[in-house]
């Protein structure tokens, strides 16, 4: 294959190469960036079930205690030392599936369960409210326990401690997933960078194609167009100016064989 033809198979073939190329390159970052999208959505979705986990159970521990130590219901107190057991299992899961930077607020919040707990297991073993809801049964004079007065003094500070530590756990969990925010950012970057070099090389591309069609056919066949008028309007040789290649070449040499030959139109 020669002249004009393979000019412009090879201008088409290299914008199609650079098309191909530029749109491998987006779709494998964007490829990357959809992953650490999802990858970010997934620790969202974990932080935030992990502390509605750990704070449901932090409620079902504070009804129990309100009920044992304020209502004096010893039915309460297996829901006590459940609700303890789960905000325990809850915290070393979470702990364990979350990033080494959350390790500090997980130590920090185990730290106020076993303050908080440590209250709740002294009241059981004093046995007070027992021997309060004994001796109204029996009718017998025993200390009085002023329950709320104990909850405000001993275990709801404690409480709205472990509370707010849950949420510094979600805050430093969602700080964790700042890096990959980051690195999401440079990946979109990185997706759009060879669209972007990609458009520009194809528009020099494009300007060289259009310089190279109206110097190698555009302008020569003008040329040719206005030699032929001049022939035939004013009788005058036919004489190209301007350069002629490869086919529109031909072209050419062939139109003047024909005028200075004229019986070959015979």
């Amino acid at each position: 294959m020669k002249g004009i033809r393979k000019r412009i198979l090879i201008g088409c073939m290299s914008i199609v190469v650079l098309l191909f190329f530029s749109g491998m390159v987006s779709l494998y970052e964007l490829n990357h960036m959809s992953k650490d999208i999802q990858s970010i959505l997934d620790g969202s979705r974990k932080g935030i079930a992990t502390s509605e986990g750990i704070l449901t159970s932090l409620r079902e521990n504070d009804k129990a205690v309100v009920n044992y130590a304020i209502a004096k219901e010893l039915t309460a107190i297996p829901s006590i030392n459940e609700s303890l057991t789960l905000i325990r299992e809850r915290i070393a899961d979470a702990r364990s599936k979350s990033n080494q930077l959350v390790y500090v607020s997980f130590d920090s919040l185990s730290m106020t369960i076993d303050r908080m707990e440590e209250n709740v297991q002294r009241l059981l073993r004093s046995r007070v409210v027992d021997a309060e809801i004994l001796g109204d049964t029996l009718q017998l004079k025993v200390v009085s326990f002023n329950g709320a007065q104990w909850y405000r003094k001993n275990y709801a500070p404690l409480y709205d401690e472990a509370t707010l530590r849950v949420l510094d756990v979600m805050t430093n969990e969602h700080n964790a997933l700042t890096p990959q925010a980051e690195r999401l950012s440079n990946n979109a970057y990185r997706a759009v960078t060879p669209v972007f070099i990609s458009l520009l090389i194809m528009i020099l591309i494009l300007l060289v194609f259009y310089f190279f069609i109206m110097f190698y056919i555009g302008r020569p066949i003008i040329n040719i167009n206005k030699a032929l008028d001049d022939t035939i309007r004013y009788k005058v040789p036919f004489i190209v100016k301007g350069e002629c290649r490869d086919e529109v070449l031909g072209i050419k040499e062939k139109l003047e064989s024909l005028f200075k030959n004229p019986r070959i139109m015979k």
